[in-house]
């Protein structure tokens, strides 16, 4: 009998499911994402699984490997397996639904939810386990500061859609307009006439330069977990030690280092964000793309 089985290869995958979205693509995407996920979406498009499961699989596996992170040990280990997974499996919910053209706005809105509700469990737990480690509670602050990054972090990259839909998109009163006349005063006719975007803007992750590509990698929430997973695995063999006054393992290390680098990364990047007025830059873009757009 022959299989019913749908075959597909890796380039015909990467050319229809990520290719598309390769301008949206961050460092954990060039460096790891794109690598992994192609290979369980492969598996997903033969095997006829739904988008779906990809989605709920975020949740579960994220959610699971954070819990896990609280016993230390190969717990541990297999926790931050499973939030690396967590990450696999957000890439390849789209690029299943991508495949199937069968992408549903919905999703969209469940899969911003668990991103915060993962995110939240990752660092709580992380700053639980590292508060029983070192037998010190402040140390529990150290994961409540990289998470507020984390998640302050992504507001700030979407707080300009989020007002221009509120107050521009949405709102019916006179403020409408002296919204538009704000965000427009200043700027160029010809730019304001284009439909779209503007040469140069939302292009993918490049490395440019020696210490800007360490940033982004240090403060990489997806990468993040791997380094996690890494100092997971070393702690098997490696011996706790004494620093600042604390008894400390080297995952408990690490959320000192993501505790200092991702606020002080945060706050840099809101200082170059109000500096270079990229707020009223995004809001222009989402005005321009919005221009001729019309429902069909």
């Amino acid at each position: 009998m022959e299989s019913s089985r749908t075959m597909v290869t890796i380039a015909e995958l990467r050319k229809r499911v990520q290719e598309p979205v390769r301008q949206y693509n961050d460092v954990a995407g060039v460096l790891v994402g794109d690598h992994a996920s192609i290979l369980v979406t492969k598996l997903f498009v033969e095997l006829g699984i739904s988008p779906t499961v990809g989605t709920l699989s975020m949740l579960v596996t994220g959610v699971a490997g954070s819990l896990l992170v609280l016993k230390g040990g190969w717990f541990a280990v297999a926790g931050f397996a499973l939030v690396f997974l967590y990450y696999v499996f957000d890439c390849v919910d789209g690029e299943v639904a991508r495949w199937h053209k069968g992408e549903k706005l919905v999703w969209g809105y469940y899969d911003f939810i668990f991103h915060l509700v993962v995110k939240a469990s990752f660092f709580v737990c992380l700053a639980i386990y590292g508060a029983r480690t070192t037998g010190s509670p402040e140390v529990f602050l150290f994961g409540l500061f990289a998470l507020l990054a984390v998640l302050f972090q992504k507001f700030l990259q979407d707080v300009s859609a989020m007002l221009v839909c509120r107050y521009v998109f949405l709102s019916t009163n006179d403020s409408k307009e002296r919204f538009v006349e704000q965000l427009m005063a200043g700027a160029d006719p010809a730019s304001l006439a284009i439909d779209g975007d503007m040469p140069g803007e939302q292009r993918p992750f490049r490395f440019q330069g020696f210490l800007p590509s360490v940033r982004a990698i240090a403060t990489n929430f997806d990468l993040s977990t791997l380094f996690f997973l890494a100092a997971a695995l070393a702690d098997i063999w490696t011996p706790t030690f004494g620093l600042f006054g604390w008894t400390m393992d080297l995952k408990t290390l690490l959320l000192l280092f993501y505790g200092v680098v991702m606020p002080l990364d945060f706050i840099d990047r809101l200082v170059h964000h109000a500096r270079k007025d990229q707020f009223r830059a995004e809001c222009r873009r989402l005005l321009r793309r919005a221009h001729h757009f019309r429902l069909r």
